[in-house]
């Protein structure tokens, strides 16, 4: 768009892909607000993005607001988004339902943990990315996950809820005017063994749309629209238990970790990127220019691996990423040799466009046998993701090409 792009933080250029690939850079943290408003004065800076980080779009907030420049995020909206308890509170104005909570016990107070019935789910209200949850099966794992909660969080509130057993969806809308259209549904898959929220692969086609059609709709497009989102994207992460019935678990006022542009403009025809961006750069939307619901069956899929540390350690090998066509794998690392991971953390993540769910597997399976990270013990360091037969299972009768 002929813009000079420069990207901050306290990552050193030879650390940072992205910094390296920026027209400029600067060594200023993102949580330094004051000197990035003074250098931002000082520069002329037009515009300011972020993409998935909620701390780094909070910060975003606070330089927009202080700079005079457009921003998508709308105060009141945002609130809904950093506050799962606000969500969900506002999801049973609308009728939709929520899982069920649990009051978290008082010091002192046995008869609130007598009347727990585990497994239940703690977390932190304002938590993002699965920072601070924790599955809990007795009581002492739950006194822990409290702990573990008061480490990330520093909300005094926190989420005690029923462990639900079943299929998470993230539906997404585009927003402008102050009208949220719901435009598709992404299916995530985990690796059997380990934890219900470690999702290793997803994809953007998913098989039971017209349910949470049915079922969601038209109450979280007015549900967003009632909280102030004025622009920008956002999605309702839902799940579906055994017995068919939709909880909403949460919401996000941007888009998702695996929403590339490119390969995600691919499979649904439009660039969340760029819609992001004109915002930024002061484009205003119109209802009319909403893209349309995508159309099933689907002709292709966004597909994104990501790579979940499987123990905590200290990288000291990554290979075979360099062997990966470029032209099909797009690979974004956050971790790099010499870095300290903890257990379960996302490492980076490749995504591709696949067309039926053979190409899906060929591409994991081919991922699978090329990459590597390793720790100082010759240990492989990834989760890696092999459940084909589920990823057959689960967009069987989904793909045009297979139809």
């Amino acid at each position: 768009r002929g813009w000079q792009v420069i990207v901050t933080d306290n990552v050193s250029p030879e650390d940072s892909p992205v910094k390296q690939a920026a027209d400029a850079c600067w060594m200023i943290s993102t949580a330094d607000t004051e000197q990035l408003e003074r250098k931002c004065r000082e520069e002329g800076v037009g515009a300011i993005f972020s993409g998935v980080s909620e701390f780094n779009l909070d910060r975003v907030r606070t330089l927009t607001r202080d700079l005079g420049l457009p921003c998508y995020i709308d105060e009141g909206a945002w609130a809904y988004a950093r506050n799962k308890r606000l969500f969900k509170q506002k999801c049973l104005e609308k009728g939709i339902p929520v899982v069920p909570e649990y009051p978290v016990p008082a010091p002192g107070d046995e008869a609130a943990w007598e009347r727990i019935v585990y497994p239940v789910v703690v977390k932190p209200v304002d938590g993002s990315g699965n920072a601070g949850l924790s599955i809990c099966n007795n009581r002492g794992e739950m006194e822990e996950a409290i702990r573990k909660v008061k480490a990330v969080s520093a909300n005094p509130e926190m989420i005690l809820e029923r462990y639900i057993i079943g299929e998470e969806t993230w539906n997404y809308y585009f927003i402008a005017e102050g009208t949220a259209r719901y435009i598709y549904s992404g299916r995530a898959f985990r690796q059997p063994g380990y934890p219900t929220f470690l999702y290793s692969f997803s994809t953007t086609a998913a098989g039971d749309v017209d349910d949470y059609l049915a079922v969601m709709e038209p109450k979280g497009s007015e549900l967003l629209r009632e909280i102030g989102c004025r622009d920008g994207v956002a999605w309702i992460q839902c799940i579906r238990d055994e017995e068919g019935n939709y909880y909403a678990l949460e919401m996000a006022h941007r888009m998702t970790a695996g929403a590339s542009g490119d390969v995600l403009e691919k499979s649904l025809g439009f660039n969340v990127v760029d819609w992001l961006l004109d915002t930024a750069l002061g484009v205003e939307h119109t209802a009319e220019m909403l893209p349309r619901q995508i159309e099933r069956p689907y002709a292709g899929t966004l597909c994104v691996y990501c790579l979940f540390a499987d123990h905590s350690g200290r990288i000291e090998t990554m290979t075979g990423f360099d062997a990966l066509d470029p032209a099909r794998f797009y690979v974004e690392m956050a971790s790099r040799p010499g870095n300290t991971v903890d257990r379960y953390k996302m490492m980076g993540k490749i995504t591709w466009y696949s067309r039926t769910a053979e190409e899906m597997c060929r591409g994991l399976q081919e991922l699978n046998r090329t990459i590597g990270i390793g720790d100082g013990d010759g240990r492989d360091m990834i989760v890696r993701f092999t459940d084909y037969e589920a990823v057959r299972q689960g967009h069987r009768g989904l793909m045009r090409e297979e139809n």
